[in-house]
């Protein structure tokens, strides 16, 4: 016995069909940026901490990570490893540059604010931004580790 064949109707795309697209893309992006920590990238918890400083060299062309090297002033709320606010001096230090932090238009000599991020249970410890500062701002050192009165 055969059936009668019917004819097959093409049904306009509902709703869900056209909004698929559009899933599809917010689902992407939100991989992207996905809430999840890289490399590159500190935790929530990690600790931040603003700091002026001088550039004394910049980042290394092809270098990985890429680095700045900065004198910068004290930073008196620094939390060590055990928890313990014990503030860092004024000193000239290298740090590996977050992807998101760009040195474009600097150069040594300058004068900066950094974001330092840091986080002891990765560890991770770099310069999430970098900010010019005017030429006449006055940096405060004070006393480097190692230096005597």
């Amino acid at each position: 016995m055969r059936f009668p064949a019917s004819p097959v109707r093409a049904r306009p795309p509902g709703r869900l069909a056209s909004a698929l697209p559009l899933f599809v893309a917010v689902c992407a992006l939100a991989g992207c940026r996905g809430g999840k920590t890289g490399p590159d990238t500190a935790s929530s918890s990690a600790h931040r901490y603003t700091a002026r400083a001088e550039v004394v060299q910049l980042p290394t062309p092809g270098r990985a990570p890429a680095q700045i090297v900065v004198r910068h002033e004290a930073i008196p709320g620094f939390v060590d490893r055990s928890g313990a606010a014990v503030g860092m001096p004024a000193m000239v230090m290298a740090f590996d540059l977050a992807r998101t932090a760009s040195t474009e238009g600097l150069r040594a000599g300058d004068k900066v604010e950094v974001v330092v991020a840091v986080d002891w249970s990765r560890p991770l410890l770099h310069v999430e931004e970098v900010r010019k500062l005017p030429p006449e701002t006055v940096l405060e050192f004070g006393m480097e580790a190692g230096q005597q009165r």
